[in-house]
């Protein structure tokens, strides 16, 4: 992709340079001393798009404007002067936008990123359709799973993962819609959407799904994982499948919102997933001297210090399951039978067998622990019970604003957004996530009931900004559409 830029001065000229090379690649970046040089590269030449320093742009260069509208080149200005005038210019001559100095250079990534998915956008439209000129032929779903098949072309394979199995569709019609470069396909399977890309550039798919991402959480709050792998060696469509797959578990210590990329495959690191004869007296003492403490640090430091290469997470989830033993036995010895606990004991064994991510099992893990050893009426009441009312009303009083988050909360409340999600989930036993959601969704109930406002103007009014994600929303936690809810069915 050819860009031409104008600059300030050398210093910025540098600067942009740096910028693009950086952070893009497959940019060819050209830099001219003024807008007659410039003007005289047009006539030979016609680049993807230009940066263009306004401030050297004077009236006698009023042909440049007619060029770029003429040929149709998008251009992004940048100007030291906040004045009518230049704003003027640039809408009439038809700039994409302009920055004005200072600005920083995630301000410039921004709309080059912007710039770059339009254009793409416009190639993806030609008269050649779609599927003729874009899609991996030859490949179907039983090839990953009953065939050998070699592919003849070199291929890397992707696995796009999100925590909740009802986003994969609203993923996997988003990608079907996005403009990536090079021949793809997309197959849907039931734990992750995945991605084959054909002559692919590993370094700028990267890019592609990070800018993916990008506008994925700008539409979403749902969180999103990628996990890259382009062999090295050749193998068949089913062995690189087989490889992804193992990749995609990497997410469980990894977490969300990230982009893994690996080009092999290294065994799994050996774990004994049972707790030792001394491990388990540790737990015993731990707990029977309610040593929340201790027991804190026994977790952080057995569960929060994996690195690669990473043990098996079935492994793992074992070891889990081997310390939420000891805690059974803690509660047979001390009588703790109740039904509330019963419930709350094989909520965290469901979670530590389905949740996605270890940082969450250990937070579920570690709240049980406290209710267990130190319950919630004890001295500690007034400041947990403070919270959770403040958190709770803060939630009834934005959950109408979809940019509203946890961190927005947090900063209003003084305090760290990890400590508030901990100290939220722990003290109300629900993820302040899922406590909005359901205020959001009760509220959509009400209108939808009590108004004849359209599903669009609703999600709107309860915080949601795109209706499919809305109705997602309300399908998982009311078991029928927003519709079906409004008719009675």
């Amino acid at each position: 992709m050819k860009v031409y830029l104008v600059a300030k001065d050398a210093l910025e000229a540098q600067g942009v340079r740096w910028i693009v090379t950086s952070h893009f690649t497959g940019m060819q970046l050209m830099v001219w001393d003024d807008i007659a040089a410039l003007s005289h590269a047009l006539q030979h030449d016609k680049p993807d798009f230009i940066i263009l320093d306004m401030d050297k742009w004077g009236w006698e260069d009023e042909q440049l404007g007619e060029s770029l509208k003429n040929k149709r080149i998008r251009w992004l200005g940048i100007s030291s002067e906040r004045v009518f005038q230049v704003a003027y210019r640039g809408l009439r001559m038809h700039a994409e936008d302009i920055l004005f100095r200072p600005f920083s250079p995630t301000d410039l990534i921004k709309h080059i990123q912007q710039l770059r998915f339009q254009i793409r956008n416009e190639q993806q439209q030609a008269p050649i359709s779609k599927k003729e000129k874009t899609e991996v032929a030859d490949i179907d779903y039983p090839d990953f799973f009953l065939k050998e098949q070699i592919h003849p072309q070199s291929i890397i394979m992707s696995a796009l993962l999100t925590p909740q199995a009802h986003t994969l569709p609203l993923v996997y019609d988003t990608l079907q819609r996005y403009p990536f470069s090079g021949k793809y396909r997309f197959f849907a399977l039931s734990h992750f959407i995945l991605g084959i890309h054909e002559n692919q550039d590993t370094i700028l798919l990267k890019e592609e799904y990070h800018t993916f991402l990008t506008h994925w959480k700008e539409q979403m709050e749902e969180p999103l994982a990628f996990v890259i792998y382009a062999p090295t060696a050749m193998g068949s469509l089913k062995e690189i499948y087989q490889q992804t797959k193992q990749l995609s578990e990497q997410v469980f210590f990894e977490g969300y919102d990230i982009i893994l990329t690996e080009n092999e495959i290294s065994d799994w690191l050996e774990l004994d997933p049972f707790l030792t004869p001394i491990e388990q007296r540790q737990w015993i003492e731990m707990l029977e001297k309610k040593d929340t403490k201790a027991i804190g640090e026994w977790v952080e430091n057995e569960f929060f210090t994996y690195r690669r290469p990473y043990p098996s997470p079935d492994m793992v989830r074992i070891r889990l399951t081997s310390v939420l033993a000891q805690i059974r036995r803690y509660m047979k010895a001390n009588h703790i039978q109740e039904e509330e606990w019963e419930m709350a004991y094989h909520r965290v064994f469901q979670h530590i067998i389905r949740m996605p991510v270890i940082h969450q099992i250990i937070q579920e893990l570690l709240a049980f622990i406290r209710h267990l050893l130190v319950p919630l009426y004890g001295n500690s009441q007034g400041d947990s019970g403070t919270l959770v009312e403040k958190v709770k009303t803060m939630i009834e009083s934005n959950y109408w604003d979809a940019q509203w988050n946890l961190a927005a909360c947090a900063d209003v409340l003084r305090i760290n957004k990890s400590t508030l999600s901990r100290r939220f989930s722990a003290e109300s036993g629900q993820s302040f996530r899922n406590t909005l959601h359901q205020v959001r969704i009760r509220e959509a109930k009400r209108l939808l009931k009590e108004t004849d406002l359209s599903l669009e103007e609703i999600s709107r009014l309860t915080g949601y900004s795109h209706q499919t994600y809305f109705n997602a929303k309300f399908k998982q936690l009311e078991a029928r559409t927003p519709l079906a809810y409004r008719s009675g069915i």
